[in-house]
């Protein structure tokens, strides 16, 4: 009898441990790996969270980027809608940004670039992830992505558009925070 019981524990807890494994397999399937059109470490000599007070206070893009955006206004968002920032450019351009996440926990910013963004490119995020180097006390990275969906050939002047800004923002952070 005691045998018995042993048995049917054991069967149970197989059982549980099969049904765990399938929900975890479903869901590990349901992943989808993105790959970014654009990545970028900055390297800068100053703590984690020096450097995301400021990258997380969203007006003090203007400060940090070097020149190039000459004014920043912040919308708060209503109902479903994410808050937005439009942005004027040095050259006179404009820029409407969706804020997706200001993530305090793990110091990672994403903004959604809405308009204007070229016919044929549905979806333009950039992201900034502040971290800690475990082999160096002094100095940080900051890791920037771009990820485009939409048609290759379109989506190439936006990338360097892109990338060009966030060179700026390197320049800038620098010269705001490297000690």
């Amino acid at each position: 009898m005691y045998t018995k019981k042993i048995k049917n524990i054991a069967a149970f807890v197989c059982l549980l441990t099969c049904m765990t494994t399938t929900a975890a397999i479903a869901q590990m399937q349901a992943a989808v790996k993105i790959i970014p059109d654009y990545t970028h470490e900055t390297f800068i000599k100053n703590s984690p969270v020096k450097i995301w007070r400021v990258i997380r206070d969203l007006p003090k893009v203007k400060d940090y980027s070097n020149g190039t955006i000459t004014a920043v206004t912040i919308n708060p968002g209503e109902d479903d809608k994410p808050p937005t920032r439009e942005l004027t450019f040095s050259d006179g351009r404009k820029r409407t940004d969706e804020i997706e996440q200001v993530h305090e926990s793990y110091k990672f910013f994403v903004f959604n670039v809405k308009e204007p963004r070229p016919q044929g490119v549905s979806r333009a995020v950039v992201t900034a992830l502040v971290e800690s180097l475990p082999d160096k006390d002094d100095t940080s990275v900051v890791r920037w992505s771009i990820y485009l969906e939409g048609d290759k050939k379109v989506k190439k002047p936006l990338v360097d558009e892109l990338t060009k800004e966030i060179g700026q923002y390197e320049l800038g952070l620098k010269k705001l925070l490297d000690q």
